[in-house]
């Protein structure tokens, strides 16, 4: 993974489709070992699960969701300069692809964070939600194993992976990943961050093993993903959550 610094990074704005916020970013982390699996899905079934306030974005007449793996490491506020920072978790979020005010976006409907992020401090601070996810990452060789467990809500996840070559973008991996805007529910308020990073890079994943238990609204991923995507990481710039309603 390349690491840049924010300044080097806010000058990669070629693949964005509007500008950024006129005003400073206040969070820094870098995404590791990023893995992406993909189900196309009917509107009917992502419209049950979403806020009024946003649209279903479709590519090639379906609307997907994606459950995203990835290591969050140096977790950094630019203004919390008193304390020690730089705090790493596992976690395993589920989104789908909106448009909000004709800007395409996340909704993240979904986040599980390992069990051992219950006792950092951070998660108060940074008003993070409670880790309750049992998530384990192993990787030996060129062989990769993943398990996620949370036994309140019955979520399960394994995995099995090797990762190859680069692969060039096409036009489905551009229109999954380039989007600067992320949604979120909680307590009833919808919630809009900006985000800014330079583009994905990809290699070729051959998925070995998979075994998945989720269910939400009447969604349900247990079968085999259309596609999927690894990333060695990317780094992430977040502005100041927006109130939506």
């Amino acid at each position: 993974m390349e690491v840049y610094k924010p300044e080097e990074i806010l000058k990669h704005t070629l693949h964005r489709s509007f500008p950024m916020p006129n005003q400073d970013w206040v969070v820094l982390s870098e995404w590791k070992d990023v893995l992406m699996l993909h189900w196309k899905v009917g509107a009917s079934t992502v419209k049950r699960i979403l806020p009024k306030e946003l649209s279903i974005d479709t590519f090639e007449g379906g609307a997907w969701v994606t459950i995203c793996v990835a290591s969050v490491d140096n977790f950094t506020n630019r203004f919390f300069t008193l304390i020690k920072q730089g705090f790493s978790f596992d976690q395993v979020i589920m989104q789908t692809y909106v448009i909000h005010n004709g800007k395409p976006g996340l909704y993240i409907f979904n986040q599980e964070l390992e069990k051992s992020f219950t006792k950092n401090l951070y998660k108060k601070i940074f008003k993070l939600k409670q880790g309750e996810t049992e998530i384990v990452r192993e990787s030996t060789g060129e062989e990769h194993k993943f398990f996620a467990k949370n036994d309140f809500s019955g979520f399960k996840l394994g995995l099995k992976y090797r990762f190859g070559t680069d692969i060039p973008k096409t036009q489905i991996e551009s229109w999954l990943t380039n989007r600067f805007k992320y949604f979120h529910e909680k307590q009833g308020n919808l919630y809009e961050y900006s985000v800014h990073h330079i583009e994905w890079k990809f290699k070729e994943v051959y998925l070995e093993k998979f075994k998945s238990k989720f269910m939400y609204g009447g969604l349900e991923l247990i079968t085999q993903p259309d596609f999927i995507h690894y990333s060695p990481g990317i780094q992430k710039l977040f502005w100041p959550k927006f109130l939506i309603k």
